[in-house]
């Protein structure tokens, strides 16, 4: 058994509640599939629970973002990335903890294969930056989708969207769409697997969404958390964006 989380933007209420929900469950092994980081208040908190709590952590578009520039972000977006890199980047002055969770963001891989897992932020064709997106499906980017799972051993694991889902082989598209779902995996089929987003989920589910791993079954879980709490103090950190608090509430 594993859970598997991603996209937790520094938001450090829904990582707590999803990962006592995780332990609720008696799971010992969480996997992070990056975007640790961006759009949230919390970004020390959020870091230092991934590093205590993870097996292994991925190096999501926002986690690099942070240590380089943000580019073809939006406005939001990029706003929440340089507050990020203010709190976090050390300088020569600084000590313990400080340089050792911008350490932590440096040593990141992009990728990890176990068995017939593959686990990416993004897709297999560009780690942390290609969407995988329903709409691939819906306007017949079969072709995008068929690379996609050729690269892949048999199951591929990706956060990114923040839109939870399953994509088989015969290019359908497959959306949890309850708080608690499960999806049964054929033995000799491959799939593309959105966890969803702890962080900043938008599938209309305002609730923090992961996915359990057990055997041939893939179990979604959402998970509800202080919104308001979290709300509230991404509005009073000046360079964090309204609109990114706000769109909490709605899960979009």
């Amino acid at each position: 058994m594993r859970a598997i989380i991603s996209d937790l933007h520094s938001n450090i209420e829904a990582i707590r509640a999803v990962l006592e929900d995780i332990a609720a469950q008696g799971i010992g092994t969480v996997l992070c599939l990056g975007d640790v980081v961006g759009y949230g208040a919390d970004p020390e908190e959020a870091i230092d629970l991934v590093e205590k709590k993870c097996r292994f952590c991925l190096s999501g578009n926002h986690d690099y973002a942070v240590l380089t520039e943000a580019e073809k972000f939006n406005a939001p977006a990029a706003e929440a990335i340089d507050f990020t890199r203010r709190v976090l980047k050390p300088n020569s002055l600084s000590l313990g903890r400080k340089k050792e969770r911008w350490r932590f963001l440096e040593t990141l891989p992009t990728r990890v294969q176990e068995e017939d897992s593959l686990y990416v932020h993004g897709s297999p064709r560009d780690d942390r930056n290609e969407y995988i997106l329903e709409s691939d499906v819906v306007f017949g980017n079969f072709a995008k989708i068929r690379e996609i799972l050729d690269m892949t051993p048999r199951l591929l694991f990706v956060g990114h969207t923040h839109v939870p889902g399953v994509i088989d082989r015969n290019c359908s598209y497959w959306y949890p769409d309850g708080d608690q779902e499960e999806y049964l995996l054929a033995p000799d089929e491959k799939y593309i697997i959105n966890v969803g987003s702890v962080g900043q989920p938008r599938d209309g589910n305002n609730k923090a969404s992961y996915v359990i791993v057990t055997g041939n079954a893939v179990h979604w879980r959402r998970v509800p958390y202080d919104i308001r709490l979290t709300m509230q103090k991404m509005v009073r950190v000046g360079p964090l964006s309204a609109e990114s608090a706000e769109r909490l509430e709605y899960g979009r």
